[in-house]
């Protein structure tokens, strides 16, 4: 015995007990989080980022915080949303103003908000009084799953971190208020209810998957009631009761909600009834259940349409895992003898609860990992208690085995994330991406084609747009796309057919209009794109995309000191994208002003390389200019980039032969 006391604790034993201590916890578990999605940093725009933030009027000033208190998030996208999402809104404000539009800024404050929640995550599992290092693992397990890609790597998904934060902090904050009215504490508990309601609040004006807190605090208090030996009665009133605050809070923001969205819509298929919704669920969620336990072939671009044959695979064997999995959570909830494993549980499944509502979106888009974010923290609680019960296994002590097991599965989350992340580098790989998994998405399959178009590939961009019409009639913006890869390849007849055909809904809104007056431009409408750009800029003067565009338009038709006006405006507002300083350059190049020209032209290749008639103007200017080697490379790197572009062959020919 003497000789035991005397022994000096082993490694482990010292970084175990260094580690008891949150302040030196903590820290890891961020660095982990952050060197993980580090990779992100040097990510585009992609996606939804470029009409939610580049092209954003309303973020680009605080003194348009007011505003987004009153309007949708979307609303100069398309009319009838229902994006009421104010704070996210606020938050985008603030990488603005630190960063403008430097995409590295805005993904390292993504970054930096999943290390937060994974903070939010530790804490609040500790207040579920999970025992500290089975916190700390559902906290590191919630760091580390491959299915937060999304919400991580992609910036306009960030407000489902955003939220989760918030959630996670006032669901802590109820618990502690709650565990003070037993304790001599009770002087702390009004501050603590005041703050829980005040996060509840700032988690509904992030995002729409808050409107289920109140439950939760409700389920929570009837699997822990007040009063230990309280009746089925005395439980559920007591529940109810616990819950009202946060329900009260819920109906003041959808009250806010319904006054500043004065157009909304409830559904996008009226003709899809509840039995298509009953049919298509149980394989929505048994997609979601094996995200989670398998995170393998992520994306953001899943495409389950609803369920209308093959029952039996689709239906019954779905409805089956799904029965096996709540029959297990139940046996295992027995023997603990507590209620962490139900309320975990329970977490996970009325957490994703909004986003099973189906009618709620179009057909295919019922699956998304983002809407995972908040609800894995069930899952994370629920994988972190399994592993710390893994048994000894011939002559491994449970510790070994625990410990092992945790390596790897968070070896292998780790390995996920890392290489699965990279398909969200730039609109390219997302769409690449997602086409290889589910050729079928008619979304992957028009944004692919417009990919195409801007990189010349006009054959392969109408075979794609045409495909979409034809196997996806019901598509909106199948007709868009296919007028947008015609007028762009010249077929301008075919282009204005499908053009007529566009919804008229997509032109209610200022971008709408302003990607249909561009269109109009190209083909040398101008009287229809300059009406439609008069109506934009009076509405938003501001509006990136409508300067843009109707410098373009002006400067096909010639007009380059107006052209020079819109698009200086426009560099003016994304100072960091490449386009408008190009196109500005050509302006003032086709003014005669070769000089003022060039450096915008240089500018713009230096910013995005990969365009072959970046490449191409400035060797005009070179050219121009006299300086005929640096032309002749930047025609080669054209043709390159465009081996098919006959005005570049033409052009090179005619200076080799100087």
């Amino acid at each position: 015995m003497e000789e035991s006391r005397g022994q000096e604790p082993g490694t482990l034993e010292l970084l175990a007990d260094y580690l008891q201590r949150p302040s030196l916890l903590l820290p890891l578990l961020g660095l982990a989080a952050f060197v993980v999605y580090s990779g992100s940093l040097s990510f585009e725009f992609v996606w939804d980022d470029w009409p939610q933030i580049v092209n954003s009027p309303i973020i680009r000033s605080w003194s348009n915080l007011p505003r987004a208190f009153g309007s949708d998030l979307w609303y100069h996208v398309a009319r009838q949303q229902v994006y009421y999402r104010p704070l996210f809104v606020a938050w985008s404000m603030l990488n603005f103003t630190l960063f403008g539009l430097r995409s590295w800024g805005w993904h390292l404050g993504a970054v930096l908000l999943h290390v937060g929640a994974v903070f939010a995550v530790f804490w609040l599992a500790l207040r579920l009084r999970l025992e500290y290092w089975t916190a700390a693992l559902a906290a590191l397990i919630f760091a580390l799953h491959p299915i937060h890609i999304e919400p991580v790597t992609w910036i306009s998904a960030a407000s489902d971190t955003l939220l989760t934060i918030f959630a996670a902090l006032a669901f802590a904050a109820f618990l502690i208020g709650r565990d003070a009215e037993r304790t001599a504490e009770k002087k702390q508990r009004a501050a603590w209810c005041i703050a829980s309601l005040a996060l509840l609040a700032c988690a509904l004006l992030t995002k729409e998957m808050a409107v289920v807190f109140s439950a939760l605090v409700g389920i929570y208090a009837w699997l822990n009631p007040a009063a230990r030996k309280s009746r089925s009665g005395q439980k559920v009133l007591g529940a109810v009761m616990e819950a009202a605050p946060y329900a009260v809070v819920t109906l003041a923001y959808f009250l806010l909600r319904k006054h500043a969205l004065l157009e909304s819509i409830g559904q996008f298929n009226p003709n899809r009834g509840m039995m298509d919704v009953a049919r298509t669920l149980p394989l929505v969620m048994s997609i979601y259940l094996r995200q989670l336990l398998v995170p393998l072939g992520l994306t953001g671009l899943y495409y389950t349409p609803y369920v209308t044959t093959a029952i039996l695979s689709q239906v019954v064997a779905p409805a089956a895992v799904l029965a096996a999995a709540l029959i297990g959570l139940w046996c295992w909830n027995r023997h603990e003898g507590n209620s962490i494993v139900a309320f975990a549980g329970l977490w996970l499944l009325v957490g994703l609860a909004p986003a099973l509502y189906l009618r709620n979106f179009s057909s295919g888009d019922f699956v998304r990992d983002r809407y995972m974010y908040l609800p894995s923290i069930g899952f994370a609680i629920l994988a972190a208690m399994g592993l710390r019960r893994l048994p000894s296994i011939k002559g491994w002590s449970a510790q070994a085995v625990q410990g092992c097991a945790v390596l790897l599965l968070c070896g292998g989350y780790m390995c996920a994330s890392i290489a699965q992340q990279v398909y969200w580098a730039n609109d390219l790989m997302v769409l690449v991406r997602g086409h290889a998994l589910y050729p079928d998405n008619p979304y992957t399959m028009t944004g692919l084609a417009k990919e195409y178009s801007k990189r010349g590939a006009d054959d392969h961009a109408i075979e794609l747009a045409e495909s979409v019409v034809k196997a996806h009639p019901e598509y909106g913006y199948g007709p868009l796309a296919l007028a947008e890869v015609y007028i762009h390849a010249g077929r301008f007849e075919e282009g204005r057919v499908w053009l007529d055909r566009v919804n008229p809904d997509y032109l209610k809104s200022e971008v709408g209009m302003a990607g249909v007056a561009g269109l109009y431009g190209q083909m040398g409408d101008y009287e229809h794109a300059f009406a439609l750009c008069s109506e934009i800029l009076q509405r938003e003067p501001n509006l990136y995309s409508a300067l843009y565009n109707c410098g373009n338009i002006h400067l096909l038709d010639g007009q380059y000191r107006q052209a020079e006006q819109l698009l200086s405006r426009a560099v003016q507002l994304g100072p960091e994208q490449a386009a408008p300083r190009h196109f500005l350059g050509r302006a003032l190049l086709q003014d005669g002003r070769s000089a003022e020209a060039q450096p915008y032209l240089l500018q713009a290749v230096v910013m995005d390389p990969k365009v072959w008639d970046y490449h191409y103007w400035l060797a005009e200017s070179f050219e121009e200019s006299g300086n005929l080697s640096a032309a002749r490379t930047e025609y080669q790197q054209a043709l390159q980039l465009n081996p098919e572009s006959k005005e570049t062959k033409l052009r090179l020919f005619t200076l080799e032969a100087k």
